[in-house]
């Protein structure tokens, strides 16, 4: 018998922008000062973490 895990199917285009806000609120503002090629990445931390981002977040 071989034991699997089953995850569920998420879709590939998720609004991480809107998920972070029903999540947490508004974005913060320092979030418009970094290069947007790595905001999502971001995003995507504070969302797997469950914690909002703090500034300390992008230095790294």
């Amino acid at each position: 018998m071989v034991l699997t895990l089953e995850l569920p199917i998420r879709p590939i285009t998720i609004d991480l922008c809107a998920s972070y806000e029903s999540r947490f609120g508004a974005l913060p503002g320092w979030l418009d000062e970094i290069p947007p090629s790595e905001a999502p990445a971001l995003l995507r931390q504070a969302l797997r973490r469950g914690a909002p981002l703090v500034p300390a977040d992008y230095l790294s």
